[in-house]
């Protein structure tokens, strides 16, 4: 049975006079990380009460803490709970000086010397103005800390801490069960995904990414990760510093669906360090098989002249058990990587993964095709009160010296009319309805080919 000491302090000056300090714990505290730069936090301590009137002091309370999220459980002895008060007003010589402003201070007149004088501290700030005690003299200090203060001011602390007025029966150990939120803990998804091209699949390995800027550490804790868009009605940036960062592989990370989320549970405790970012695998699969092909979205019809097509170069793959998947992925960034002829892998691209649910599929996209290019020009416009007409001509060139296939998604304007649809779309082009207002074409061009078709569309009123 460990032992607890109750421990009377002064760091919290006149205020936290006959106060105890709750000891940490190292096996009862767990975090559940949301993606929204929040966390609950739920942490257990004992610490043993004398009876009476007092107040209890749990610190190493993060700066971001929620305070109106609080809940406080007390169990072993009985308690009554007056108030509880969110501390922090933390030491610096700067609070320092402006907390003992218009009190007796120690200075030194010369800052080489080991000698003191006494005097009242008129002013902190641009510089530190004493009155002496013999003459009355005003001495401006050079160097603020040539103040030497005799006592701690009342209501400071060295660190943040939530502060409880209790009253207890009788002395006797004290269970102290904790929930909170907190902002500034957070937790990301990253993929590292390599393709080997002659067999068309590619290796995924997934990792959980936790940001702790909560300036407080997290010893040996049991860690949860939730992925989905928690709603909450309060919002504040965050500012960004320099974290170091530490990776680990992670065996058999759990998931489970959750009220309507997807929970990830760490299978083993670990320690996350302030100003921290950590790195746990949670994601390994390999032989997952996709397909590629190149994209161009065209939305607008202009009356005249040609329009340059950009082509994405984007993968394809479904999200399911059959494909060596199936499992939920949340949202983060992919990094791809692709062998070169020598099969030496290099960084070919990243793209953005939304939260995507198992048998979705996946679209990636790598980056703008290089040996690609295709034109839209307008062949006919007719636009009328109640009639439109438009003929565009595609012209799409493959340079490069592998095999592709060209996708144009056409958005086609209604204008609140009839729409009738034509094309010259054959051989190796295709062309498919994907909504009433977008038709995609598909063509399959070897290398250095070239094709041309034309897309008609008549609009009536």
């Amino acid at each position: 049975m460990k032992a607890f000491i109750p421990i009377f302090t002064l760091t919290l000056g006149t205020l936290m006079a006959a106060s105890t300090v709750i000891p940490p714990s190292d096996s009862n505290l767990s975090l559940t990380i949301y993606t929204n730069d929040r966390a609950f936090i739920h942490e257990k301590r004992q610490v043993s009460v004398p009876a009476g009137d007092q107040r209890l002091v749990y610190q190493n309370v993060p700066n971001t803490v929620i305070p109106s999220s609080v809940i406080p459980e007390f169990s072993g002895i009985p308690v009554t709970l007056y108030s509880q008060n969110y501390v922090y007003d933390l030491i610096s010589l700067t609070s320092m000086l402006q907390k003992s402003i218009g009190q007796k201070v120690l200075y030194r007149p010369d800052p080489k010397s080991r000698d003191l004088k006494e005097g009242l501290l008129l002013s902190a700030a641009p510089s530190v103005m004493i009155r002496t005690e013999s003459k009355g003299r005003i001495v401006t200090l050079k160097d603020p800390s040539q103040v030497v203060f005799p006592t701690i001011p009342p209501t400071m602390i060295t660190r943040p801490s939530l502060v409880w007025h209790i009253q207890t029966p009788k002395a006797g150990p004290l269970d102290v069960d904790l929930k909170y939120l907190s902002r500034g803990l957070s937790w990301r998804s990253d993929y590292v995904l390599n393709l080997h091209p002659k067999k068309h699949t590619f290796d995924l390995v997934g990792w959980i990414t936790v940001d702790n800027r909560t300036g407080v550490s997290y010893p040996h804790a049991k860690i949860y990760c939730l992925a989905g868009e928690v709603h909450t009605e309060e919002k504040r940036p965050m500012p960004r510093a320099i974290y170091k960062t530490m990776a680990m592989a992670a065996p058999n990370v759990k998931e489970e669906s959750f009220a309507g989320y997807h929970l990830y549970t760490i299978p083993f405790r670990e320690t996350i360090r302030a100003k921290e970012k950590k790195q746990i695998r949670f994601l390994e699969k390999a032989g997952i098989t996709y397909r590629q092909f190149a994209r161009a979205k065209v939305h607008s019809f202009q009356r005249s002249g040609e329009l340059r097509l950009s082509f994405l170069n984007t993968l394809t793959f479904r999200n399911s058990a059959s494909n060596g998947l199936g499992l939920p992925l949340p949202r983060g960034i992919v990094r791809m990587y692709s062998p070169d002829a020598s099969g030496t892998f290099r960084f070919i691209g990243e793209s953005r993964l939304g939260n995507t649910p198992a048998d979705e599929r996946v679209n990636l996209s790598i980056g703008t095709l290089f040996d690609v290019t295709g034109t839209k020009k307008t062949l006919k416009y007719i636009a009328r009160d109640n009639y439109r007409n438009v003929v565009s001509q595609y012209t799409l060139h493959n340079r490069g010296d592998v095999p592709r296939v060209l996708k144009i998604e056409e958005q086609i304007p209604t204008y609140g009319g009839t729409i009738r649809l034509k094309s010259s779309c054959s051989g190796p082009c295709s062309v498919r309805k994907l909504t009433a207002f977008v038709r995609e074409f598909t063509v399959r061009l070897k290398p250095k080919e070239s094709y041309k078709f034309t897309s008609e569309f008549e609009v009536i009123r």
